[in-house]
């Protein structure tokens, strides 16, 4: 092809350049430097043809040092000290999941004199007219804006991308979703050299995250933006749902860029060129294992393929854990559950923030809607800034896996699986006792519309999980699925109760359906036993099993489940103010250095 250039990542080079990787600079045992800015005022010229492996591995250690800090907004974390290019003068930069993806990228080329490129239009692949966040067959890219040479103005473009980007950006077939350009990303592979802080983690109900850390026991950190403006920290897994190539999710990198044919003016910026993208044959660690698995089925049928990890056949998000932890690894069945409870307790609290962002926004107080949205958890306007049809289904789903993981884990530790690594004397009362401490720690308060204060911990969260209600109109006692005395302060009206009473089977669910038609009437909806969906009959007969507690209470024996009871509700007069940092226990421990 005669191109030479250096980028980022594992890549084929032309002849006489070495291949580099991040794990070849030692980034994951030791830090990278993050460069001192080129750029420092509003124009942004371009001085490298590429992104060499330092500016990857720098880009790596910016996106590692937000995530592992303390904000809670992409301003907060653009103006916090984690950033060493944070300045008085810097735009105020909002945005969802998908802008922080984009925003994080750009501003890092800014200030280190990079090129950059983003796709900032779309088309379905099939031609079919639907919403393209959400389209059935993908998307293609039909154009982008690039930065090759310079920008008079910073911050104006930074500040437009939230208004060129969405999801649809990262919903595109890994090999064809270029079009006749290039896709911004493309899947890697599951590695620990090429899973890194900065990859992308896109999930396919609408969400994008970015990977902050791995964690030795091969869990994936992720920090994610949202459209009520807050940024949140969980972990890679089911909430990220794997699915066939056309819709693109996953884990992926940013394509290597290069500008072509530039010459170099006085001061070192370059001028002219074209800008051009490392093909998916030139990237070395390209891999469509996401898909297909790492042992493809014969037949093509993507969801046929295995992930085979040590001679077993592994869950993707299992093997994705088991690739990606340190070599020797052993999972403790009790420090797993506690990870999975500081994760949740970390998803539970983010959950009050958005729940309050509607209620200080009196949304509750409006009359409801006639009809729902065309969809529930992909929409426009208030529905989208204040419901939390999507974020309760991740928990949802949180909540499921770890009560299946515990399980999974039990069994394990029964065979005497070496994977596994138990030391204790009683592994049931040690999950519960771990479970317990975990809860107790893990709480929240709210304002019932007497403006009287409700304490919850993890456990009432747990056993309300189905109840809580993601219809912003509904009053604050409802929003955390509030019944009995709770309730009685509720200003609801009747027919915001018969909604309530309607999307029951909604709440049941836990899988989040974009191709569902939603958009009926009250009188409209009906329970699933007695209408398919597209007459009215949304949501599952009986939610999945989630009470994590239940399960290991029945470990323990006929005489401590008998006695095993949750205390009451506590009203307090005052605010702990848990809610305005919403970090996962864990995250002070990734601050302070120590492992896990």
């Amino acid at each position: 092809m005669g191109m030479t250039w250096t980028l980022g990542r594992r890549f084929r080079l032309a002849a006489g350049q070495a291949v580099c990787s991040l794990a070849a600079l030692g980034f994951a045992s030791a830090q990278a430097t993050i460069p001192e800015a080129v750029n420092t005022g509003k124009r942004w010229e371009v001085y490298k043809e590429s992104w060499t492996a330092e500016d990857e591995a720098g880009y790596a250690e910016f996106v590692q040092a937000i995530g592992r800090s303390d904000c809670t907004s992409l301003p907060s974390c653009l103006e916090n000290e984690a950033n060493p290019y944070r300045s008085q003068s810097d735009p105020v930069l909002r945005g969802d999941c998908a802008d922080m993806a984009y925003v994080l990228r750009a501003y890092y080329a800014w200030k280190n004199g990079l090129p950059f490129s983003f796709q900032n239009a779309m088309r379905t692949a099939d031609g079919a007219r639907q919403d393209i966040r959400y389209s059935s067959e993908g998307n293609v890219v039909t154009h982008r804006r690039s930065v090759r040479n310079y920008v008079t103005n910073a911050h104006t473009f930074l500040k437009s991308i939230g208004g060129q980007v969405s999801t649809a950006m990262f919903r595109t077939h890994p090999e064809t979703g270029g079009g006749r350009t290039h896709d911004d990303f493309y899947p890697v592979e599951v590695s620990r050299e090429s899973v890194k802080p900065g990859v992308i983690a896109y999930d396919i109900y609408g969400h994008v995250g970015i990977v902050y850390d791995v964690l030795d026991d091969g869990r994936v950190l992720i920090i994610a933006s949202h459209p009520d403006q807050s940024v949140t920290r969980s972990t890679y897994g089911p909430n990220f749902m794997r699915s066939k190539p056309e819709l693109g999710a996953g884990l992926k990198a940013w394509r290597p860029i290069f500008v072509e044919g530039a010459e170099k003016s006085e001061d070192g910026s370059l001028v002219g060129g074209e800008l051009r993208a490392a093909s998916n044959e030139d990237i070395e660690d390209f891999s469509l294992e996401q898909y297909y698995g790492n042992v493809p089925h014969p037949s093509g049928v993507w969801h046929y393929g295995e992930f085979r990890f040590q001679d077993r056949t592994l869950k993707y998000y299992d093997y994705v854990r088991r690739k990606l932890a340190a070599p020797g690894f052993a999972y403790d069945p009790t420090e797993e559950l506690r990870f999975g409870l500081e994760t949740i307790c970390g998803a539970i609290k983010a959950r009050k923030v958005a729940v309050d962002s509607a209620l200080m926004s009196n949304i509750h107080l409006k009359p409801h809607p006639k009809k729902l949205p065309p969809n529930i958890y992909g929409t426009y306007g208030e529905w989208e800034e204040y419901s939390t049809p999507s974020r309760d289904a991740r928990l949802k789903v949180s909540f499921i896996e770890l009560r299946r993981e515990m399980q999974e884990l039990v069994k394990h530790v029964e065979e005497g699986d070496p994977s596994v690594r138990y030391e204790g004397e009683n592994l049931a009362d040690d999950l519960l006792k771990a479970f317990n401490e975990e809860k107790d720690a893990c709480t929240i308060t709210y304002w019932r519309s007497d403006k009287t204060r409700m304490r919850l911990n993890l456990a009432h969260v747990m056993d309300r999980l189905f109840e809580l209600s993601f219809d912003p109109y509904h009053c604050p006692e409802r929003r955390w699925g509030a019944t009995g005395a709770e309730l009685e302060s509720c200003t609801d009206d009747a027919e915001k109760e018969q909604w309530h009473n309607a999307l029951k089977f909604l709440r049941y669910q836990a899988e989040r359906t974009y191709d569902v038609r939603m958009d009926f009437a009250l009188h409209e909806l009906k329970p699933p036993m007695i209408a398919p969906p597209e007459d009215g009959g949304l949501g599952v007969e009986a939610p999945a099993d989630a009470d994590i507690r239940a399960y290991l209470v029945s470990l323990t024996g006929p005489l401590l489940a008998d006695f095993e009871g949750e205390p009451e509700l506590v009203y307090i007069d005052f605010d702990p103010g848990e809610g305005s940092v919403f970090l996962p226990a864990w995250h002070a421990r990734l601050k302070s250095g120590a492992s896990r």
